[in-house]
């Protein structure tokens, strides 16, 4: 899925050549723009020529470039991995066993993607190395990969047993978040990042508080600019991360947004602000309507999205509405090597129970469920650009069907139409350009509990600006009523700033305020200060 890497410092040929890499950067920097670079470095891939020097003896130089453990024997003489540590993908054994260097090796994820070892100097200087190379040749920053998980317990401790069903246990703590992943991230900083005008904002999955992940963020640790956390991802899952929990209100999400707006930037860490992106489903399939309400919805997550702390990032089709790819769609439309696991993980644990055919299709309808919910394919259908054939997106077949909706949910369509979800979009961006406190100001909750409402205020005190959001976020298409003034927020001198309903710029709020299906307003409670 492009997270095996076999060169680190060329393009795989099906998407182009170095020549085309310098056209695009060129015609970004044309236009005033900047190109980021994935960098994926807790892995390769196994056709690295790293990895295949590392697997040809035990005494190669680039031996400790990756984890190599003989594994242990048994009394029943039975050889086994070095410990239960699984896969993130699929539930076997993080370790596989390599008939060449008669080792094992540590994969936290697949079996093609060995885990580079940070512990090896001669590898830091590879790929400080190769980030300079990237740097030199033009390239302005980089999106770290799973960058968290590039540090791993010495000695190869059991994990804890939180699955008592399985043999292999997510290895937590071992393998995330751990001290020795700042130690790296400075030395990053010292040798690499430091003489460049470079960004870099870090992918960093796991569940750890706050204070784990406002470390990477704050200036004077000198690691990085930002990182992309998931707790808010996790509001419509049932325990694990792509268990779709049908139940869900809208408190679940509060609570999770409130205490990381709240405390990440009390703790000096800055937020890199998404609410989509290649792994998570649409937004607006997740909290909105897909149907006779979907632009209305869609503005409702832009009023969401724009009004809350931290850099903002877009992900492609968010800002023209996109749904979820649709349910009737055919297993075989389904790429993500995640899905496909699970569902011949499924199946053959059917098989191995002796299921019915009832206890098939009910069990079958939960995965599907799952899948469709809370799975990595719905966001990744291609980008719709117009409405010719392949919604504009390439002149070959893509790698994935274009949804459906692509003749009228396309970008040349939306700019077109000055009520559309993209030119709200870029509205919420001008607004938020010229209002500072949306993006640096303190985030002040309000009625933390309700399932109807997400309120809050928005104020930065050194300027003075004060703003009341307001969104009828909660489930099913219904009316609500809200009154700030019984939260104790002075609306006295409250004027409406933007909405998407049809509320006026500039109205006034002289009492409770009914909010129709999917409304969200913006009020303006103080503007800045004069100079």
């Amino acid at each position: 899925m492009g997270y095996d890497i076999s060169d680190y410092q060329a393009i795989d040929p099906r998407y182009g050549t170095l020549e085309d890499w310098d056209a695009v950067r060129d015609a970004c920097h044309a236009r005033g723009m900047r190109l980021v670079m994935d960098l994926v470095v807790n892995h390769s891939s196994d056709q690295h020529a790293w990895f295949q020097e590392s697997r040809r003896s035990k005494t190669d130089p680039k031996r400790d470039w990756y984890y190599w453990h003989p594994g242990t024997v048994g009394a029943d003489g039975v050889r086994r991995p070095p410990n239960n540590w699984r896969s993130r993908f699929g539930s076997g054994s993080a370790w596989t066993w390599d008939e060449q260097s008669e080792e094992y090796y540590l994969h936290l994820f697949l079996k093609e993607q060995p885990d580079l070892n940070w512990t090896s100097p001669g590898l830091r200087k590879a790929v400080f190395d190769m980030m300079r190379w990237w740097l030199d040749r033009g390239c302005d920053g980089f999106r770290c990969d799973v960058i968290n998980f590039i540090a791993k317990a010495e000695g190869f401790p059991d994990a804890p047993v939180t699955d008592p069903t399985k043999e292999y246990q997510f290895p937590g703590g071992l393998a995330v978040n751990r001290p020795e992943v700042h130690t790296y991230l400075k030395e990053m900083y010292t040798e690499v990042l430091q003489h460049y005008d470079a960004f870099c904002v870090g992918e960093c999955p796991g569940k750890d508080a706050p204070e784990s992940f406002a470390v990477y963020s704050r200036p004077e640790n000198n690691e990085l600019q930002m990182v992309f956390n998931f707790h808010h991802q996790y509001f419509d899952r049932d325990g694990a991360e792509r268990r779709y929990k049908p139940d869900w209100v809208l408190s679940d999400l509060k609570k999770l947004y409130n205490r990381w707006h709240v405390e990440l930037p009390a703790l000096g860490g800055w937020f890199a602000n998404y609410i989509e992106n290649h792994d998570q489903p649409r937004f607006v399939s997740r909290v909105g309507s897909e149907g006779a309400l979907r632009t209305k919805s869609a503005k409702l997550v832009a009023l969401l999205h724009i009004t809350l702390t931290g850099t903002l990032f877009l992900y492609q089709g968010q800002e023209t509405g996109q749904v979820n790819m649709p349910s009737e769609w055919p297993e075989s439309e389904y790429k993500d090597i995640e899905a496909l696991q699970r569902l011949d993980g499924e199946r053959a644990y059917l098989d191995r129970q002796g299921a019915t055919a009832e206890q098939r299709t009910t069990h079958m309808a939960r995965v599907w469920r799952d899948i469709r919910s809370a799975g990595r394919d719905s966001p990744r259908t291609p980008m719709q650009w117009d409405a010719s054939e392949h919604a504009g997106f390439s002149a070959a077949e893509p790698w994935m069907r274009v949804h459906d909706d692509y003749p009228e949910w396309n970008v040349a369509a939306l700019r077109a139409d000055p009520d559309s979800v993209w030119n709200f979009y870029a509205r919420l961006l001008r607004l938020r350009k010229e209002r500072l406190a949306l993006i640096y100001g303190t985030f002040v909750p309000l009625d933390a509990e309700s399932d109807d409402n997400y309120s809050y205020i928005r104020h930065d005190e050194a300027t003075g600006e004060k703003y009341l959001v307001l969104l009828n976020l909660g489930r099913g298409e219904r009316t609500i009523t809200v009154d700030p003034a019984s939260w104790g927020v002075d609306v006295s001198t409250a004027a409406l700033l933007v909405s998407n309903d049809d509320a006026k710029e500039g109205e006034r709020i002289a009492g409770p305020i009914e909010l129709a299906p999917y409304s969200g307003r913006v009020y303006t409670l103080a503007e800045a200060l004069k100079n």
